[in-house]
C-alpha cells in the first residue's frame, strides 16, 4: 500500500506536479494529486483495519465570530460535501463500533471513519446535526457540561475577544513574565501566542492571566450576550435522533494541570450530569486540548474510576487493530481553510495507511 502511494508521488514529481516542500504547500499538493487522478488511485487501494477519527469543532464562518477563528472546522456546505463523499466511499463508524474496535471485540472490514465534534457550540446543533441526520450517519458530540445553554465565552474565546476588541495597539503583559505583543503585526499571531501560554504553562494562575490580558487590552468584562452553546433540550433532541454524546469534562480545564482529585471530579461530574439529562450511559470522553501533555496517568486512572471505556486525544497518529490504547484514541484535525482536495487526500491516505500522509 505504501509502495503504491510512493509510486504515485514519484510519478507526480517526475511530471513536475509536486512542489518540493509538501508540508508548507500541502494544499497545492493535494489539489495536484486530485487533478492528476491520484485521488482515484487512493480510493481504490486496500484499506487498513483501522479507525480514523476526524475532529471538528465549530461549523460556520470564522469571520462571523467574536471568539477564536481557529475553532472553525467547516462551513455547512463543506461539511455536507465531506459527509456525502465519505459515505459514498468509506464506512462511517458509530461510537459503539469504535469502542468495540479499541477493546478488540470487533474488526473493521475496511477503515472506519468516526466523526467527532468538540465543545457543544450551538452551531453544531444548527448546522452539523441536520446534515448528519439527513445523511443518516452518526456524529459524536463531546460536551462541556458547564457551558450548556451558556452565552459565556470559554477561556480561548475570551482571549480572542479581548485581542480583537483591544483598545490598545500593543498588549503589554507583566504576568506570567514581561511580554509585549504588537497587534499591528497581526492579531492572529498575538492570539496564538497567548493561547500557547495558557495551554503549556502548568503553574499558570489562569484567572490572573485572563485579568492581565483584560487590563492590557482595556476590554474589562465586556462580553457578547447571545447564546453560543447548545442547551439541554437541543442536546437531548440530538441524542434522541441518532447522535452519540460523550463528555468533554465539566469546565474544559487542561486535566494534567489539575490534581488527581480535581481530575476525577471534572470527569465524574460531567458524566453524571449528561447521564441525568439524557437518560443514557456516557462511556466516552475527549480530552480538552488533547495534546500529549494535556492528560497523564492520573487522568486515565480517573477515567477508569469514573467508568469511561474510551477517551480521545487530539494530536494525530494511528488507531490500528490490537495496537490502540482505549484511553488514547488518536484524532485528526479538520480545518475550514483546508479545502476539499486536502480533506479528501488526507482522509483517503488515512484509510490506507492508518494516518494522513501529510
Amino acid at each position: 500500500m505504501t509502495a503504491a502511494i510512493d509510486r504515485m508521488n514519484l510519478h507526480l514529481r517526475q511530471s513536475g506536479a509536486v512542489p518540493s516542500s509538501r508540508k508548507s504547500k500541502r494544499q497545492r499538493l493535494a489539489s495536484l494529486i486530485a487533478a492528476t487522478g491520484g485521488l482515484r488511485i487512493l480510493e481504490r487501494l486496500p484499506q487498513q483495519n483501522c479507525l480514523v477519527v476526524l475532529n471538528y469543532h465549530r461549523i460556520g464562518s470564522p469571520s462571523d465570530t467574536v471568539g477564536d477563528p481557529n475553532l472553525y472546522s467547516a462551513t455547512p456546505s463543506d461539511l455536507e460535501e465531506q459527509v456525502r463523499w465519505i459515505k459514498q466511499r468509506y464506512h462511517i463508524s458509530t461510537l459503539d463500533e469504535a469502542i468495540a474496535f479499541v477493546e478488540g471485540k470487533t474488526t473493521l472490514r475496511k477503515a472506519g471513519i468516526l466523526l467527532t465534534f468538540d465543545d457543544g457550540y450551538k452551531d453544531n446543533y444548527d448546522y452539523a446535526f441536520p446534515i448528519l441526520h439527513k445523511h443518516r450517519v452518526e456524529g459524536t458530540f463531546f460536551i462541556c457540561t458547564s457551558y450548556l445553554g451558556s452565552s459565556q465565552l470559554p477561556w480561548w474565546d475570551q482571549i480572542a475577544f479581548m485581542i480583537k476588541t483591544s483598545r490598545n495597539s500593543k498588549v503589554v503583559l507583566n504576568y506570567p513574565e514581561p511580554l509585549t505583543l504588537d497587534l499591528d503585526d497581526g492579531k492572529l499571531q498575538a492570539l496564538n501566542r497567548l493561547l500557547c501560554i495558557y495551554k503549556t504553562k502548568h503553574n499558570l494562575d489562569k484567572d490572573k492571566f485572563l485579568r492581565e490580558i483584560a487590563r492590557s487590552t482595556g476590554t474589562g468584562d465586556e462580553r457578547p450576550c447571545e447564546r453560543i452553546f447548545m442547551n439541554k433540550a437541543e442536546l437531548k433532541e440530538m441524542s434522541d435522533n441518532g447522535m452519540a454524546v460523550g463528555s468533554h469534562t465539566h469546565s474544559h480545564p487542561l486535566l494534567s494541570h489539575l490534581s488527581p482529585e480535581l481530575q476525577l471530579e471534572e470527569v465524574s461530574l460531567s458524566k453524571q450530569m449528561l447521564e441525568q439529562d439524557l437518560g443514557i450511559e456516557i462511556q466516552s470522553l475527549a480530552y480538552p486540548v488533547g495534546a500529549p501533555d494535556s492528560f497523564n496517568e492520573h487522568t486515565q486512572e480517573a477515567l477508569r474510576r469514573a467508568g469511561y471505556r474510551i477517551a480521545f486525544s487530539f494530536h494525530g497518529g494511528k488507531n490500528i487493530a490490537g495496537k490502540t490504547s482505549c484511553y488514547n484514541v488518536r484524532r485528526h484535525h479538520v480545518g475550514v481553510t483546508d479545502g476539499n482536495a486536502l480533506f479528501k487526500v488526507r482522509t483517503s491516505t488515512a484509510a490506507v495507511l492508518g494516518a494522513p500522509l501529510f
